[in-house]
C-alpha cells in the first residue's frame, strides 16, 4: 500500500489589504487544493502578517517581503520562502513576481499610442518593482520622447497617507503639457488624479494618467476613473505555491520566475488623443466614439476634409497604425471590458463591440489576445 504523502504547513504572509494580495491568494489556494497535502497557515479571509509568525514551525513561507526588517525575520524561519513582492533585494529569496520591466514598457507604448510625446513618472523611492517599470517606460519611450522623463519619486507611507502635497503639485506645475504620467500603481496614480482635479487640471486632455494593479471599484469610483494595468496575480500566486513546493522537496539556489501582466484597462483618465494634425485627431475621435457601430473605412473618409489616401498617410505617420487597425483595436478594448465587466453573452459582446459576427469577433479576439473571448473572461473574472 502506498504510504500517505505527509501534509505542508505553508504560512500565507501578507495582509490580503488589496487587489494583488487577493489575487496572489487565489492562486495559492487554488494550488493548494489541486494538491490535497497543504495546510495554509491563516484565519479566515485575514492571513497572518510577519509579526504574527512567532514560533511557527511549517514547511515553507510565502509573503510580499517589503522591507528589509521583513526579510530578516523570515530569514531567521529557516525554512524555504518565495517572495511575491519584488520590492527588497537585500536577501537571496526565491522571487516570483509581475514582469515589472513589461509592465513599464506596456504603459509606454500604450501612453505612445494616445499620442503624447512628453511622458512623467511617478514612482516610490528605493523600491524594486517601481524602479524596474520606470526602467521599463524609459525603455519604451525613449524613441518617441520629447525632452527628459520628468520623474517624481516619494516613498510608499508618503503616498499612501493624506500628506500635504506641496512637492507634488509644484512638480504638476512643472510639467510642460499636454503628457502622459505613468504612475507606478494606482495608489501613486488616484492621489495624482485628486490632486489635478483639484487644481483645475484637465485630465486626460491636460495630463493622462495610467495606473497599475486595477483596484477596480477604487479606479472606476475616482473621477475621473483611473486606466490602470492589470496584472496576473492569480498566476504569480500558482507558481510561487508550485515554487516553493519544489523548494520544500529538494532545496535549492534561489530562483526568480517573471508572469507578464495583462491587459490595459482603458478609463477616462488616459481616453484622449493628442497629436499636432487636426485631421487626425479629427479621425481619431470618430473611430472612438463610432467603431463599435460597425463604421467602415469608407464611411470615415466620407465625413472627413480629406481622400483616403491622404489620411491614410497622415493616420499612420501619426499613430503607426492603419484606420483598419484602429477601428480593430477599440472594438477589441471594448469587448475586453465587457468580457471582464458584464454577464452579456459571448454573441451580445461581439454585436456590442461592433463585431459582425460571432466567428468574425472570435477569429480577430484571438488574433489580438492570443486566447479565445471565453478563456479571457474565465482568467479575467
Amino acid at each position: 500500500m502506498k504510504a500517505r504523502e505527509r501534509r505542508r504547513r505553508v504560512a500565507l504572509v501578507m495582509g490580503l489589504a488589496d487587489t494583488y494580495e487577493h489575487g496572489i491568494a487565489r492562486g495559492v489556494v487554488r494550488y493548494s487544493k489541486e494538491r490535497h497535502t497543504w495546510d495554509l497557515y491563516g484565519y479566515g479571509w485575514m492571513f497572518r502578517p510577519v509579526d504574527a509568525l512567532g514560533y511557527w514551525r511549517g514547511d515553507g513561507i510565502i509573503a510580499r517581503v517589503e522591507s528589509a526588517r521583513d526579510a530578516e525575520r523570515l530569514g531567521r524561519m529557516r525554512v524555504p520562502v518565495v517572495d511575491v513582492a519584488g520590492a527588497h533585494a537585500g536577501r537571496s529569496f526565491s522571487r516570483v513576481t509581475s514582469d515589472d520591466l513589461e509592465t513599464g514598457r506596456k504603459a509606454g507604448t500604450y501612453l505612445a499610442s494616445c499620442g503624447f510625446r512628453r511622458f512623467a513618472f511617478c514612482g516610490v523611492a528605493g523600491t524594486g518593482w517601481s524602479d524596474n517599470r520606470r526602467k521599463g517606460f524609459q525603455q519604451s519611450v525613449a524613441g518617441t520622447r520629447e525632452g527628459d522623463l520628468a520623474l517624481f519619486e516619494e516613498s510608499l507611507p508618503w503616498w499612501e497617507s493624506l500628506a500635504e502635497s506641496g512637492p507634488l503639485k509644484k512638480w504638476l506645475a512643472s510639467l510642460v503639457k499636454p503628457v502622459g504620467i505613468f504612475a507606478c500603481n494606482d495608489t501613486a496614480g488616484l492621489k495624482l488624479t485628486e490632486l489635478c482635479r483639484s487644481l483645475g487640471v484637465p485630465v486626460p486632455e491636460a495630463v493622462a494618467v495610467l495606473g497599475v494593479d486595477d483596484e477596480d471599484i477604487l479606479c472606476e469610483m475616482a473621477s475621473p476613473s483611473l486606466s490602470s494595468i492589470r496584472l496576473d496575480c492569480e498566476s504569480i500566486g500558482y507558481r510561487a505555491a508550485a515554487l516553493l513546493d519544489e523548494l520544500i522537496e529538494a532545496a535549492g539556489p534561489a530562483r526568480t520566475q517573471v508572469v507578464p501582466p495583462r491587459d490595459v484597462v482603458e478609463r477616462d483618465s488616459t481616453r484622449t488623443f493628442t497629436c499636432d494634425d487636426p485631421l487626425v485627431e479629427q479621425a481619431m475621435r470618430l473611430i472612438r466614439a463610432r467603431a463599435v457601430e460597425r463604421i467602415t473605412v469608407g464611411r470615415l473618409v466620407a465625413a472627413l476634409p480629406a481622400s483616403r489616401r491622404s489620411l491614410e498617410i497622415r493616420f499612420r505617420t501619426a499613430t503607426g497604425r492603419t484606420l483598419r487597425e484602429e477601428m480593430v483595436r477599440v472594438r477589441v478594448a471594448r469587448a475586453r471590458a465587457l468580457l471582464r465587466g458584464s454577464r452579456l453573452t459571448i454573441a451580445d459582446i461581439a454585436t456590442e463591440s461592433g463585431f459582425g459576427s460571432v466567428q468574425r469577433f472570435h477569429s480577430v479576439f484571438r488574433k489580438e489576445q492570443g486566447m479565445s473571448p471565453g478563456r479571457y473572461r474565465a482568467t479575467t473574472g
